[in-house]
């Protein structure tokens, strides 16, 4: 496999979810995508009510309220069921900062994710910050394509105040160390624990290494 070193900084919901700030910007109406009550998962993997995803990363990226400003957004019939390179260059060609978004490598890593309401609420609306809200996300990546067979677990929770960020761990008012600093959401969301399994070589360079908080790796001491 190709080392995935293609400009893998910019897989913020990619390793996704990337909109929310500390800024309070509650009045920017474009990034509030209030969605009709559903049952089920919609055709991108997300079920909202339910908290959840369940589909390729790539679809993640195509459908996620985060990305309401892009001209590739829930677009009709834009939506990866596993057809390949195909796929890819088409996107790429329509939309060709998809590039610099994610590693074309990960076009087939499956992703399922599970937030609770204050991450993301059941009406596909972000709130205008996730500090102090106890809001809370996991994450798990799969792939399952030829020799490339791995799979990537983190739980990050939101920060509190209080929280101090030292040499690239959080420690809370007490002193206690309650997470590692996340690369994508460095200001918002603690890194609880991360686990990797399969061969180290086909997991990308841009997942956090293993850890497990020493004080709770749960969602129950924030």
């Amino acid at each position: 496999m190709k080392k995935l070193v293609l400009l893998v900084p910019l897989i913020a919901l990619a390793f996704t979810l990337t909109y929310c700030s500390t800024e309070d910007d509650s009045n920017d109406e474009s990034i509030i995508v209030n969605f009709e009550r559903q049952s089920g998962y919609d055709e991108w993997g997300f079920n909202f009510q339910a908290h959840n995803f369940n589909s390729y990363l790539i679809n993640a990226m195509l459908g996620d309220p985060a990305f309401e400003s892009m001209p590739h957004y829930r677009q009709p019939g834009l939506v990866y069921h596993g057809e390949g390179q195909v796929f890819w260059d088409n996107l790429v060609a329509e939309y060709p900062y998809f590039n610099q978004m994610m590693p074309s490598g990960l076009l087939d890593c499956k992703m399922e994710m599970k937030w609770n309401d204050a991450l993301l609420d059941a009406n596909g609306i972000y709130p205008p910050t996730w500090n102090d809200t106890g809001a809370w996300i996991i994450f798990k990546y799969k792939m399952n394509s030829g020799n490339e067979r791995w799979t990537h677990v983190r739980k990050l929770v939101s920060i509190s105040t209080g929280d101090e960020l030292i040499d690239g761990y959080w420690y809370n008012s007490e002193g206690q160390e309650i997470g590692m600093q996340s690369y994508y959401w460095a200001d918002t969301l603690i890194i609880k624990q991360v686990v990797n399994n399969g061969e180290n070589m086909y997991v990308p360079w841009a997942m956090p290494p293993d850890y497990v908080c020493p004080n709770s790796a749960g969602f129950g001491n924030l």
